[in-house]
């Protein structure tokens, strides 16, 4: 979230929660619980993780301006701060 408040004026965030053990009240429980300021989406048909090709949960995806996928994996990247400004020039 610290990052989240850092950058959002120059990256989008976005939350995609596939509701595997959850509903979408329980996502939003959750959202609210823990102060998460970002768009989250319940992607209840799961059309936006067969789409990008997730096979588990979670998986981090950062996707440049121009659409291009730059990284995905399970954990983020070791310094996902410099990731994202490196990404920003």
């Amino acid at each position: 979230m610290k990052l989240h408040k850092k950058l959002s004026d120059k990256v989008e965030f976005i939350g995609v929660n596939v509701g595997i053990n959850e509903k979408a009240e329980g996502v939003k429980k959750y959202i609210n619980a823990n102060g998460l300021r970002f768009q989250n989406i319940f992607d209840k048909d799961k059309k936006i993780i067969k789409a990008f090709g997730v096979m588990g949960t979670p998986t981090n995806i950062i996707i440049d301006r121009k659409g291009i996928i730059k990284y995905i994996d399970a954990s983020p990247p070791h310094n996902l701060e410099k990731h994202l400004s490196e990404l920003l020039k």
